[in-house]
């Protein structure tokens, strides 16, 4: 049996290049053609690694849908999927996403003990991320009133690194601090 030489490099950067063209092919054709697109999204990001992946992808990269938030924002509390998350929760339009994220946010505050100090971490970067100052600047007197000091310290290095953002009811000011600035 003859052996097969390896590819070359070129040859698997094409074979990528060629992956990419034909993914764009089908979210367009899925963009086009599903009815019921939020349905479909909603059991993928319900579904395994691969099916939630492939949701994240297309919703950061191709289409927003404000109709899947609430998992968007519940995977954007497990650390493995936050990231990925918080790009197509981006994705939706601010004038769109800032109600809905404040009535997702109620909820969760009111669930939320003084122990979860990991998944108000997790909350600031959401809110941030969505330019959702007011709502940031609820979430840190919320940590502020807590006896925890880890989220007071939470709280702390959110005013920190937002300032008035945080602290003035959520205006926006001329220059707006990046997520990346919160140590």
């Amino acid at each position: 049996m003859p052996s097969r030489e390896p590819l070359r490099d070129e040859e698997l950067w094409q074979a990528c290049v060629d992956a990419q063209e034909q993914l764009a092919h089908r979210h367009s054709q899925f963009f086009q053609q599903v009815r019921g697109k939020s349905e479909v999204l909603s059991a993928a990001l319900s579904a395994g690694h691969w099916q939630r992946a492939a949701a994240l992808a297309f919703l950061a990269d191709v289409h927003d849908d404000l109709a899947v938030l609430p998992q968007l924002v519940d995977l954007a509390m497990l650390p493995g999927w936050a990231s990925q998350a918080r790009r197509a929760i981006a994705n939706i339009p601010r004038e769109q996403l800032v109600p809905r994220l404040e009535e997702l946010l109620t909820a969760h505050l009111d669930q939320l003990t003084d122990e979860d100090d990991d998944y108000y971490a997790l909350w600031v970067e959401v809110l941030a991320d969505a330019e959702a100052w007011a709502l940031l600047a609820q979430l840190v007197r919320a940590a502020r009133a807590s006896p925890n000091l880890l989220l007071q310290d939470v709280a702390a290095r959110v005013a920190d690194s937002y300032g008035a953002l945080v602290t003035d009811g959520g205006e926006t000011p001329a220059t707006v601090p990046s997520i990346q600035d919160v140590p």
